[in-house]
């Protein structure tokens, strides 16, 4: 243990009063030693940057990519290190019976590292949250938005969990963070920005925030709540819309594009959600790699497929995006020539090992 911690931590046992050093304290010596308590920690959090900073890459990376292999559509995956003045901030809070709240300094903390994922509807949210408790060890499972509802009150809507990086179930990339805790906030793009909106205000008020502005809050709060069900709806209908595949033989011959194909997916796959716009670039690379090049070629294969037996054997837990779905089909068309032409295409390192494991889901050797 470096020397910073151990100096934090036996003078917050101090500040604990335990023993009889607490007792004979003055206020002013109290005062002294608590700031001394608190920069050992802080120095701890400057000694530990490096290694925070790369468990985090490692845990945002599995993150997205256990979303992405998922077929989960969101908007954004953002991490943070907890700022040195904010941990100080935070380690300096005083607890009701008069000692520091947080005794153990960085080791009481959940939140050093922190993880945003931002989706665009509600129904994602739990769809989040369920694959990484899938993912990670789960310390701590709060959904607040649930929490608002049985108080019948309006306000922060947002999921949290605390999580930990599993030595018995390791995600790739993150063998060297395991035991590492972190928080990760799931929410909606609205959720976000209210709640974005809310602690920039209360950070820049000068003294309590007046009843009216909380009242302010909690209006605004309902209103984003009706419009992410609108949101829900419009989702749901534009799922529900009748689009046509090209039939005339100039437009089916033309080299297969990211906006044709999720037009051709959506048509033969209303029941399966889009996914985001960047990933059918992706997948029209995977489709150029076993030589599929045309929109015809790809109506061909895709109106021709069984889904059914792919989901069967895949056994989704939630209904895949386009992309997933089609990659999954790629991969039972053309097997292990699939996994080498396409081992290299994009940005999981683990995409190899990966496949090969789902071609066996798919019944191949």
């Amino acid at each position: 243990m470096a020397d910073s911690a151990r100096e934090g931590r036996w003078i917050g046992c101090r500040l604990l009063g335990w023993g009889n050093m607490g007792a004979r304290m003055t206020e002013q010596e109290r005062t002294s030693q608590i700031g001394v308590a608190i920069d050992a920690h802080v120095a701890r959090l400057t000694e530990q940057h490096a290694h925070l900073s790369a468990s985090l890459t490692a845990i945002q990376a599995a993150i997205e990519a256990r979303l992405r292999d998922d077929g989960l559509n969101y908007h954004l995956v953002k991490g943070r290190v907890k700022s040195s003045e904010s941990v100080k901030g935070k380690l300096s809070k005083i607890g009701s019976e008069g000692t520091l709240k947080y005794p153990n300094g960085l080791d009481d903390l959940d939140d050093i590292l922190a993880v945003r994922v931002i989706t665009y509807i509600e129904p994602d949210v739990a769809n989040v949250v369920s694959a990484l408790t899938g993912q990670f060890r789960v310390l701590e499972n709060t959904d607040k938005k649930a929490q608002q509802v049985n108080k019948g009150v309006l306000g922060y809507a947002a999921h949290h969990l605390v999580l930990e990086v599993d030595a018995d179930s390791t995600p790739t990339g993150c063998a060297g963070c395991i035991g590492q805790r972190f928080e990760v906030q799931v929410k909606t793009v609205l959720q976000h920005a209210w709640a974005e909106f809310e602690h920039d205000i209360r950070y820049k008020a000068v003294g309590a925030i007046p009843p009216a502005i909380d009242r302010a809050f909690t209006l605004a709060s309902g209103l984003l709540e009706l419009a992410d069900n609108e949101f829900v709806k419009i989702h749901q209908a534009v799922a529900q819309e009748d689009v046509s595949i090209p039939d005339d033989a100039s437009s089916r011959a033309e080299p297969i594009t990211p906006d044709a194909l999720a037009e051709v997916l959506v048509a033969e796959l209303p029941d399966h959600p889009r996914s985001k716009k960047e990933q059918y670039d992706w997948l029209v690379n995977l489709l150029n790699a076993v030589d599929i090049t045309t929109v015809e070629e790809a109506v061909d294969l895709i109106g021709s497929a069984d889904w059914n037996f792919v989901r069967e054997r895949m056994d989704y837990k939630f209904p895949a995006g386009h992309v997933r779905i089609v990659d999954d089909l790629l991969l039972k068309e053309f097997g292990h020539q699939y996994i080498e032409e396409t081992k290299a295409l994009g940005d999981d390192p683990a995409r190899a090992s990966k496949l090969r494991f789902r071609l066996k889901k798919l019944g191949s050797p």
